[in-house]
């Protein structure tokens, strides 16, 4: 009796140390806005030009514990945008992030941010460069999403 005790003492240490989301599964709904500043250094070109960097429409996705144990992959995300971070740290309600996304328009797009986050939301500001061959624009954005539910029962066929 006394070894099985032994054996079982450690457990709920083992099971405290397993990491658990930072954010809870469910309905996600992401919104992405960016504000072009500058377009080749120029403040005036990049009030005419905010069209170039359109904010993606906001989207909907469903996350299992396990996806959200690995936030990153849908920071900064969309159907069209999809980041590589050489730098992403989350934890104590503080997120940061460095790296480098790409879009159909532009191959080359770098952001730096940081922000907050709690189980059922994020916030994350940034600000990053953009480059499509001689076009540079210098933009700053906001990543926002929230948990809206739980995501709808799939029907077994």
């Amino acid at each position: 009796m006394t070894k099985v005790i032994r054996l079982l003492t450690p457990l709920p240490l083992l099971l405290a140390a397993a990491p658990a989301p930072v954010l809870s599964p469910g309905l996600w709904e992401h919104t992405v806005v960016y504000v072009v500043d500058k377009v080749n250094g120029s403040s005036l070109v990049a009030d005419r030009a905010q069209g170039m960097l359109p904010s993606p429409p906001s989207y909907r996705a469903c996350y299992s514990a396990a996806e959200l144990t690995n936030p990153r992959g849908f920071l900064l995300a969309s159907k069209s945008v999809q980041c590589r971070f050489s730098q992403f740290t989350m934890a104590g309600g503080k997120l940061s992030a460095a790296g480098d996304c790409a879009d159909s328009r532009y191959p080359a797009l770098h952001v730096d941010g940081s922000g907050t986050y709690d189980p059922n939301d994020y916030d994350f500001s940034f600000s990053g460069q953009a480059q499509s061959g001689q076009v540079f624009v210098d933009f700053r954005g906001r990543d926002s999403g929230r948990r809206i539910g739980s995501c709808p029962v799939r029907e077994v066929r």
